[in-house]
Parts: C-alpha cells; structure tokens; sequence
C-alpha cells in the first residue's frame, strides 16, 4: 500500500509453474481445503500469548513508541518533534520512515503540502535521525537506502510529474534526482527498477508499472500487486472462477503461479525478510451472492507454491487486518482493531496453533506491523 499526503493507493510470471496443492492445516498434512471456519468471527483465536514471548511492535499516530505486547508497557520514541496529526509509519532498510500526517495548509484533496521532515527510526532504537524533507517515502532495493519523493507545494499530484531520490538511512543521497511519469509514486525499489502505482487509485484494476530510471521506459506492466519486495512481485490478475497469485523473481530466477483453493481471492500480502516465504489474506467463506463473508491468513512457500493456513486467523471480512513478518525472529504477526483495543496474533512456520493477545496503545496511537504506511 502507498499512501500520500493523505491519498490511499491499496494493493488490492513468464515461467508459469504446475498447479500446487491446495491450503494444508499445520500438523494435517493432505487435508486439503479451509474446512469450516466460523462464519463471521470478529477476532482472532488461539493460545494466549506468553509473557516471555518478547513480541515488541512500533506505534504510529501521534506518539510513536515502542509497544511491548504482553504487558501493555511502552517506551517513547525520542526526536520527533510533536505534529498536531501525528506520524504515518513505512517499513523501509531495516527499520521505519516517520512522516508527519498532512494538516489543512492544502488547497485541495489531491494537492501537495509543502514537504515535511522526513525521519528514520531503526529496528529496536529509541531514537529518531532525520532523513531530509519529502512528502513521500519508499523502500529501495539498496540496502541500507529509502526512496524520498516530493511534489511543488500546491501541484495537483495526480496531473504532475513527483521528484524522486534515493538517500542512504544517513540522510546522505545516493544519486541524482528522477523525474517520475506524471501521476505515479513509488511503490518499491526492486533489483529491476521502480515498482510505481497511479497516484490516485479508482475503481476497478490498479496498473502497476516496472520503470527504469536511467531510460525512463517501461519494461512491464502489473494487474492489482499484493506484495513486492527488492527482488520479487506477487500479483493477482483479474478472475472469475480459480484464481492465481503470480510470483515474478526479478533476478532471472523461475517464475511462479500459485492456485488458490475453491473461489478463494487473494487481497494483501507480505514477503518474508528472507524473501521464500509470502503470507496471504485470502478468502475463507462465501456468502450470498458470491461476497466474501469471512478471510483468513495463508503462507505460501514461494519456490513450491505450496500454500499452509496460518491457524486461528479466520475474521470477518469487513475487519480490517494488518500483518507482517517480525525481522530475524520468522514470526508472522497480525493486528485487529477491537472496539477500544487491539488484538495481536503470533504464529511461526511449523506451529500448530496461534498465540493471541488483547493489548492497549495510548490514545490516537496504534501497532504496525504491515508494510505501511500506517
């Protein structure tokens, strides 16, 4: 997902695989399927988590913090200056790009603010360095690097043509200033160069585009992209009865097709820090009509395609869920929103059962865990 100033851009191979099992449950190998799930659960369910488990999460809204999940108890984030709106959180280069939310200084919806302070807060730290002024940030495929994008303060983004540079965590820019196509922002650095998205997404099927900087030219296009990262992009094309998540290896590795099961869709998803595994919220009951009334989360092994359901992770479809992968531990983490908390969910490759826990953020704050920005 992109999101600027204010505008939300959601993420709804050419050496196609043999079609691959269908979900497995951990510890039921060959049961093919969902199951049952509950019809429309509104929370997460499974153990509770323990208290030695030492799952953190960063906080983003209007006092970034660190959140440890199973006592409730955090730790401020230091050299953020206070913003009336608080701070949008973005995973980049091993740990987070802070951006301040956009106040009322614009003239219209779609219009650039002046660009804001950008900062950079990396994995564990308690401090925050300042990264430049930008009114966008996103990953990069260099290590250790971001993408910072600014519009002329006032230009009606979706009809103008952003700037775009990469710097190092430092702040220090890595290389000369890009023009980008008028009307896309970037959504990852990849090894084959920019992954851009429409500015401003409408209904219907979200085109992304492969750019490359130096000649400035297109080398593909993609259909509603769910997850990418430095060397990899995972889409789904538009379809009506079984439907495919493609995996594109950007760095001339096999490409891949993963089938869903039954008429299951695919609608977010979140690449594993080692880049093999790609964790899916996918369909898990139908409804009247065709809608979906319930999702679920699934874990597909990006070189087999063979897809494992995350157990306990069934909700209601009208809920919304975050989740990512925690770096260097493997686990896989999931939030929801409940009425006045949040829920967390925990689950590694290989366990048969989720942990769970109901924990509190200070007011106007919230956990992110999901690529952002949030």
């Amino acid at each position: 997902m992109a999101v600027l100033v204010g505008v939300a851009v959601a993420r709804a191979g050419p050496h196609p695989a043999a079609p691959v099992s269908a979900v497995t449950s951990p510890g039921a190998p060959g049961n093919a399927g969902f199951g049952m799930p509950p019809r429309k659960p509104a929370r997460m369910v499974g153990q509770p988590l323990p208290r030695g488990a030492g799952l953190r999460l960063v906080l983003g809204g209007q006092k970034p913090a660190w959140l440890w999940v199973a006592t409730g108890r955090t730790e401020p984030i230091w050299r953020l200056p206070r913003r009336d709106n608080g701070y949008q959180l973005i995973r980049i280069a091993s740990g987070w790009a802070a951006l301040p939310f956009p106040g009322n200084g614009v003239s219209c919806d779609n219009c650039a603010r002046r660009p804001m302070p950008v900062y950079y807060i990396a994995d564990g730290s308690r401090q925050a360095r300042r990264l430049g002024v930008a009114d966008f940030a996103a990953p990069a495929a260099t290590t250790g690097a971001v993408w910072l994008v600014s519009y002329r303060a006032g230009a009606v983004m979706p009809a103008t043509a952003g700037t775009a540079q990469e710097f190092n965590v430092s702040g220090t820019a890595l290389g000369p200033r890009r023009r980008l196509p008028r009307g896309y922002v970037i959504d990852q650095g990849t090894a084959a160069g920019l992954l851009l998205v429409p500015e401003l997404a409408r209904a219907g099927v979200v085109r992304y585009q492969l750019w490359q900087p130096g000649t400035r030219r297109v080398s593909r296009f993609f259909p509603n992209v769910i997850a990418a990262s430095p060397s990899e992009i995972a889409w789904m094309p538009t379809c009506t009865a079984r439907c495919a998540v493609h995996v594109l290896n950007l760095e001339g590795g096999p490409g891949r097709v993963i089938p869903l099961p039954g008429r299951s869709r695919a609608y977010q998803g979140a690449y594993s820090p080692d880049g093999r595994l790609l964790a899916l919220q996918v369909t898990a009951r139908i409804g009247a009509g065709g809608r979906a009334t319930a999702t679920r989360l699934v874990v597909a092994a990006v070189a087999s395609g063979r897809l494992t359901a995350v157990p306990g992770t069934t909700i209601g479809s009208g809920i919304g869920v975050d989740f990512g992968w925690q770096p260097g531990s493997g686990r896989l983490v999931a939030v929801v929103s409940l009425q006045d908390a949040w829920q967390v969910a925990m689950w590694r490759p290989g366990d048969t059962r989720l942990y769970v826990a109901v924990t509190r953020a200070p007011a106007d704050s919230w956990p992110v865990v999901g690529p952002g920005p949030y």
